[in-house]
């Protein structure tokens, strides 16, 4: 049965401390951490599993943070207002000023979405129940989604640790890059791609 408690006492050498549980007080190992996304401290909210250890003594097993999410620093925000000047300039370019806004509000949504879903996705995991299909997430982000995909990843620590998820997220981002040049230029990689696959 999954119990709930507050740490009380953590030291950070040595890695273990001691919870809280209706004034019960349990020892905890960080190795018990079902997931590593921060550093334990005195306070944070903790829900575990009792067990014992080779001594009989109780001590809490199978151990998960409540709030074990990432926190916004103000480079993650720097990093991302960057990524998304050359795309915002390109569609203004494009498609003016209307243009800008519908295409901004379309990202906005589905921005929104790709961040639920990583939400819901971290805790179906928590609960080994049924998983969003990671290429479903990546179709999210390759069709105007990366913004929320990478606030979600900062804030949710989902997926932001798995090298391959990585790779092709970075990709994807990448790909937006390059069809924002693509477009301030004029276009001139998709027209030759074009004239490659039509033969022309």
């Amino acid at each position: 049965m999954s119990l709930s408690g507050r740490i009380t006492e953590w030291n950070r050498e040595r890695g273990f401390g001691y919870l809280d549980n209706d004034g019960q007080r349990i020892f905890l190992h960080i190795r018990e951490f079902k997931e590593r996304h921060k550093q334990p401290e005195v306070g944070d909210a903790i829900t575990f599993v009792m067990g014992s250890d080779q001594q009989g003594r109780p001590c809490a097993q199978q151990a998960v943070h409540l709030n074990d999410g990432g926190r916004y620093r103000v480079w993650h925000f720097i990093l991302l207002g960057a990524l998304m000047v050359l795309p915002f300039v390109a569609i203004y370019q494009v498609l003016g000023t209307r243009g800008l806004l519908f295409v901004g509000g379309w990202m906005l949504g589905i921005s929104a979405l790709t961040y639920l879903l990583y939400f819901l996705d971290k805790r179906q995991a928590r609960a080994k129940t049924w998983r969003e299909p990671e290429r479903m997430l990546h179709l999210l982000e390759l069709m105007g989604g990366w913004p929320g995909a990478f606030l979600a990843q900062c804030e949710i620590r989902h997926k932001s640790t798995k090298p391959i998820y990585q790779i092709v997220f970075i990709l994807i981002i990448g790909l937006h890059q390059i069809a924002a040049i693509d477009a301030l230029r004029g276009w001139p990689f998709i027209k030759q791609l074009l004239r490659v696959l039509t033969g022309s």
